[in-house]
């Protein structure tokens, strides 16, 4: 008699895997399985508003927001706001609503890379290489 075999896996551990993935693999994936779009890593983007001069940088699963006025600097700007988000909600949120809950996955992934900004700014995509 067969026994059955079950895994449990964690959003941290699937949004870690699929980091480690090379960015075209990646899209792919997405592509193929939007589902793993929340999932997928932490979504980032940089616009910049000549306007004001500036760039403005989101981390939409964390709603973390930066601005800079160039790029170099936003990134920075956001990896800081980014731990700073995810230490806020490891660490002081107790109870948190459904909509926090949904970003606690993401933020245990960063406080656990904290101490390490480069390891932080390579999750978000903000290499040199990645915007």
């Amino acid at each position: 008699m067969a026994d059955n075999l079950t895994l449990e896996v964690s959003v941290e551990q699937i949004a870690e895997v699929v980091h480690r993935m090379q960015p075209e693999m990646r899209r792919t994936l997405v592509t193929l399985v939007p589902e793993l779009l929340e999932v997928a890593g932490l979504v980032t983007t940089i616009t910049h508003y000549p306007e004001d001069g500036g760039y403005l940088a989101r981390c939409i699963s964390l709603d973390a927001v930066a601005w800079g006025n160039t790029v170099e600097e936003v990134r920075e700007e956001l990896v800081g706001a980014v731990i700073e988000t995810a230490e806020t909600l490891v660490e002081n949120v107790p109870n948190p609503s459904r909509a926090l809950r949904r970003r606690l996955p993401y933020a245990r992934v960063i406080y656990e890379r904290r101490h390490d900004r480069d390891q932080v700014k390579s999750f978000l995509g903000l290499m040199d290489d990645g915007v």
